[in-house]
């Protein structure tokens, strides 16, 4: 009898499961409405138009019961068969749509941004069109917080250093990467066909901010981008060189044509796409302060690299706790800001923002890590004489828990090192410990919590032998009152002094030449004698250009392809560990 029973209730456990299954993907499929197949809907369309398609009306059904009109700005059928519509809709409705069908492929949206609702085209493998409706939030960022302008003198945290001002329009953060996301300062003329204003071109002011927070801006996106295979570029041309489904531009401007209300705006996932589809930071809204304009650049930028908002509770936006924010909610008045996964209590966004950015559908991945990890690989710390140079030994903390560790030499004596993040909007809390030979700790330091900018030193005696230092991020408190490691990343350099461990090798390198000082195409080295050296180029910023190794007397580098301007040329006996550092000039 018991036996009966048990079978009895696991069968109707089983029975309400399956029911509750299957209206879960009722309802599901009840939010779809299918078109026919992609063949269908593309004839639907074609019927409506007329031979160039512009300002002709369209029907497009949503449901079998509803219809939306809407008026035809943009038409384009591509030698491929592709068909792109966008337009306006019309009538009692307000709001766009854009539809793109490119074989058994459909893709486009319609956006009724006043109503908060919005439906999305799409299609299956057997090539079956399907519209269906779907929350806003999920494809658009709408109504952004926009900071209180009374506020934002009292409440922005202001740069501690001022950097220095260069040429702003022809900044890279890490050139020759995989992606590249545009910062356009300048004005753009937004095509028609963009994706924006119902396809109608139409152009955009440039943005009104002075170079120096035109250049905090670009260092605070820089920062937040720096643990990905991207470079974030100031530089039209850059951009260009890059093929569509690798670059985003975000305008910043004035002009809210884009969308009206927020601080700033993007569609989606749509870093990956291959139709120009910018994103936007309204000046008009969020004022001009680098500071602010970079918090609502990286928050667009990462949308469209897939990512949605961090709240918490019912809350869209999320404004943080203490000294900390995440980037994807309101994180204008905090000094620590950094990707998340809502480790906080009530969060109600989980994703993992650095896995979906990170992902194969943008394509772009992690930075490649060019330091060692462990004692067994750990990177050679480089020195000229006594001292450590920032420029000769920089790294980036590029994923969670990330450690690199570098090897040197003493011949004993005091031992001076300053590991430092980026002395502006870093990302990066550190932490660094120094080991012996036998691996065992010695002293460690950590960086300071509300201003990560700060170097973090050791200052010690040590006697004669190797020495290991491990640098990696950590978090700071609970994820309530603090931040865990999860996306403490960034940009770090070391420098300071070792005990000076002779001058043979230096002054074998002092008879290395690098001519012409004057630099038009290429330049060559000259070492005087074979053996195995390193050669790095850097730019006048300390970024790493060119780095190679080579065993020859001779090595030629060709630049032509570089900017005009001052590069450091570090030249490094792979044998000794000596090195010397020469400076050229291209014109």
């Amino acid at each position: 009898m018991k036996k009966i029973t048990f079978q009895f209730r696991k069968w109707a456990f089983l029975l309400i499961f399956s029911f509750i299954d299957c209206s879960i993907f009722a309802q599901e499929r009840a939010q779809e409405y299918q078109l026919g197949t992609n063949t269908d809907f593309l004839n639907q369309l074609q019927s409506q138009l007329n031979t160039n398609g512009k300002n002709d009306l369209l029907t497009l059904q949503v449901s079998d019961k509803e219809a939306l009109r809407s008026i035809v700005n943009y038409y384009e059928r591509s030698p491929d068969g592709t068909l792109h519509l966008e337009g306006e809709l019309t009538g009692s409705a307000t709001g766009t749509f854009s539809i793109r069908i490119k074989e058994n492929k459909l893709e486009g949206n319609i956006m009724l941004p006043k109503n908060k609702e919005a439906f999305i085209y799409k299609s299956d493998t057997k090539g079956n069109a399907f519209i269906k409706k779907i929350d806003i939030n999920k494809i658009i960022c709408v109504d952004f917080h926009v900071p209180a302008q009374k506020l934002t003198e009292n409440k922005v945290v202001r740069t501690q250093k001022n950097s220095v001002l260069g040429n702003v329009s022809s900044l890279q953060s890490n050139p020759g990467a995989g992606g590249c996301l545009l910062l356009d300062f300048n004005g753009y003329i937004v095509p028609a066909g963009s994706g924006w204003n119902g396809g109608n071109s139409f152009v955009a002011a440039p943005s009104g901010m002075s170079d120096a927070d035109i250049l905090e801006a670009w260092e605070l996106v820089s920062e937040d981008f720096r643990p990905f295979n991207l470079n974030v570029t100031t530089d039209e041309d850059v951009f260009n060189s890059y093929a569509q489904n690798k670059r985003r531009r975000c305008v910043i401007t004035p002009t809210s044509t884009a969308s009206s209300g927020g601080a700033g705006v993007a569609l989606i996932n749509s870093f990956s796409s291959t139709s120009d589809l910018p994103c936007w930071v309204f000046t008009q809204s969020a004022g001009t302060y680098g500071k602010i304009v970079g918090e609502v650049a990286s928050h667009e930028l990462g949308h469209t690299l897939g990512l949605h908002h961090d709240g918490q509770a019912q809350y869209t936006y999320y404004g943080g706790h203490g000294n900390w924010a995440p980037i994807m909610g309101v994180s204008y008045y905090k000094n620590v800001t950094q990707w998340s996964k809502a480790e906080y209590s009530n969060g109600n966004n989980h994703e993992d923002d650095l896995s979906i950015i990170s992902s194969a559908t943008n394509g772009v991945g992690y930075r490649i890590d060019n330091q060692g990890d462990n004692f067994t690989n750990a990177t050679t710390l480089n020195t000229l004489g006594e001292d450590v140079l920032a420029t000769q030994n920089q790294g980036v903390i590029d994923h969670t828990n990330d450690i690199d560790v570098f090897k040197f030499h003493t011949y004993g004596g005091d031992v001076n090192l300053k590991v430092q993040a980026s002395e502006i909007h870093s990302n990066l809390l550190l932490k660094i410990a120094l080991y012996n030979s036998q691996n065992v700790l010695i002293t460690s330091a950590t960086g300071h919590p509300d201003n990560l900018g700060d170097p973090v030193v050791i200052n010690t005696n040590l006697t004669t032998g190797d020495y290991y230092l491990a640098v990696t991020g950590i978090g700071e408190g609970t994820p309530d009152t603090g931040y865990t490691s999860y996306a403490s990343l960034g940009y770090y350099n070391i420098s300071g002094t070792l005990p000076k461990i002779g001058t043979l090798a230096v002054d074998e390198l002092e008879n290395a030449t690098i001519y012409p000082k004057m630099v038009k195409d290429e330049f060559t080295i000259d070492t005087k004698m074979n053996g195995e050296y390193e050669v790095q180029v850097l730019n006048s910023l300390g970024q790493l250009l060119y780095k190679k190794l080579f065993s020859d007397q001779i090595h030629q580098i060709a630049f032509a392809d570089k900017p005009v301007g001052i590069y450091f040329v570090i030249l490094k006996n792979k044998k000794t560990g000596f090195q010397k550092s020469h400076s050229i000039i291209k014109n």
